[in-house]
């Protein structure tokens, strides 16, 4: 149901942006990001949930941002899978230039996907910036944002 809904919002998304240009694009989005808000939280797997989304528009620039946060304890489970390390061991890495050049890289093809997958309509509209920010219910997890697209 939750895959169907997200689908179905990226599909609507896609279909329905006939902007030519980042000031339209923002005020298109606008009633679908007043909706998701008062959707949210959204679960969008057994460890993401979606907790907001803003179109803002500003100097020319439409950014499009979708907050997440990530069950910690579900995320360290899958590394303790990959590595064998502790849960401590992989918070303290997380915490390194390593650990978070390692999240970012994992955030970042989740974002080129996305890009592919989902907003191709915006990819030739100067002034659209499509980031995705990513927080860990464990704050001793630094947070992480991909960029989905920027169009310079």
């Amino acid at each position: 149901m939750k895959r169907y809904f997200i689908s179905t919002l990226f599909v609507f998304l896609s279909c329905n942006v006939f902007a030519q240009d980042a000031k339209q694009v923002c005020n298109e989005l606008k009633p679908v990001v007043m909706d998701l808000q008062k959707q949210s939280p959204i679960d969008v797997d057994y460890m993401t949930k979606l907790i907001g989304v803003q179109a803002i528009y500003a100097v020319n620039r439409c950014l499009l941002n979708y907050n997440y946060t990530i069950n910690s304890e579900s995320f360290l489970n899958e590394m303790m899978q990959t590595n064998n390390q502790t849960k401590e061991q992989n918070v303290s890495f997380l915490q390194t230039q390593d650990g978070l050049n390692t999240m970012q890289s994992v955030f970042d093809g989740i974002a080129k996907n996305a890009a592919n997958a989902y907003f191709k309509p915006f990819i030739n509209i100067k002034g659209v910036t499509i980031t995705y920010s990513y927080s860990f219910d464990n704050a001793d997890i630094p947070s992480v944002v991909a960029t989905v697209m920027e169009n310079k």
